[in-house]
């Protein structure tokens, strides 16, 4: 478990979107739940999709939370799938672009993280 002073990076996986320049300099702010992970594998596996086809190109917010009060909510306890380590933001979470950007092909996927800072509405 960690502790909840420390910084912890989450992340959120998504097929075939493409980063828009408005976001990278603005961010932008998730209307609904978000549901995120703590394990990249988890976050690779759905940004590249489950079909066979699979896709070409795949984008990764990876959430860098400072503290526990930048966090979601630990849904492991009560999912169906525990092991998808599931950390859900609430409503209205917006994300501000840190500048961090990298991108890079595996096996044939072009994957693009960007490094995003969670902020909570008031």
């Amino acid at each position: 478990r960690p502790d909840e002073r420390e910084p912890m990076d989450v992340w959120r996986g998504m097929k075939n979107l493409e980063l828009t320049e408005g976001f990278a300099t603005k961010g932008g702010t998730e209307v609904a739940p978000m549901s995120t992970t703590t394990d990249l594998r988890v976050a690779v596996s759905y940004s590249v999709g489950f079909s066979p086809a699979g896709a070409s190109r795949a984008l990764l917010f990876k959430l860098r939370a400072e503290s526990f009060m930048d966090r979601g909510a630990d849904l492991t306890f009560l999912s169906c799938f525990p092991g998808e380590a599931e950390m859900c933001f609430p409503p209205l979470t917006y994300l501000a672009p840190s500048g961090r950007r990298e991108v890079f092909v595996v096996e044939g996927v072009e994957f693009e993280v960007i490094e995003v800072e969670p902020k909570f509405g008031s």
